[in-house]
């Protein structure tokens, strides 16, 4: 794809939004983007013949839809853009709903290399549970995604009860604007890409009188 695709392809995505596809006329296309119907044409078979884009002809012009690629495309973008603009000591804000676990979460940071890290590195003692965000809108997941570019602290693995545990990546945050705690990321987990995992020195349920279901603000240091 190439650079001169981006400005199109991010019109045609600001326009189709969560709508699926968008009807369009490659006249209209052209005055959007300031330029004359034949340019604007080009880029639509352009932008089809690269897999960005899958467009139906229709009566007076064509519905388009975008594609995984065109939209693996953009987020690419997005998360590049992120890194030229967020830089050290900025903070990401994300948010989510409040789900529930399995549970594990009490065990593994109560294991004793894990606590005497977590205390080392992120300056308390973490309340033995984890709480669970899922991460509903694109923007959030996205910049969930970010921090796999960012420096982490690392809780180093080991070993107790017999049983090997993975490092875990922490990042320090603040949580509703109300408690310090850290957003972690578990070398092994068993939550999907749109599920974080925050400690705080407190049970965050109790303490911000929360339950599940209801949304919560995470502002993530980076």
């Amino acid at each position: 794809m190439k650079d001169s695709h981006l400005l199109p392809l991010l019109t045609l995505a600001k326009k189709i939004k969560d709508k699926g596809s968008v009807y369009i006329s490659s006249k209209e296309f052209g005055t959007e983007l300031g330029v004359s119907q034949q340019t604007a044409s080009r880029w639509l078979v352009e932008l089809e013949s690269c897999g960005a884009i899958e467009r139906k002809f229709v009566k007076g012009g064509q519905t388009v839809t975008l594609t995984q690629q065109g939209k693996s495309y953009l987020k690419t973008i997005f998360l590049d853009l992120c890194g030229l603009f967020i830089k050290k000591n900025n903070k990401i804000i994300i948010e989510g709903i409040i789900i529930s676990g399995l549970g594990e979460g009490k065990y593994y940071v109560s294991r004793p290399f894990y606590k005497k890290q977590f205390e080392n590195n992120l300056g308390f003692t973490p309340f033995p549970g984890t709480l669970n965000i899922k991460l509903t809108e694109e923007t959030d997941i996205l910049l969930r995604n970010f921090l796999d570019r960012c420096p982490s602290s690392i809780v180093e693995s080991g070993t107790d009860e017999g049983r090997s545990f993975g490092h875990v990546r922490c990042y320090k945050a603040l949580i509703e604007d109300k408690i310090k705690g850290a957003l972690i990321i578990p070398l092994r987990t068993h939550h999907p890409p749109n599920v974080v995992e925050i400690i705080a020195p407190k049970n965050l349920k109790n303490f911000l009188k929360k339950k599940d279901g209801d949304y919560i603000r995470i502002k993530i240091e980076v």
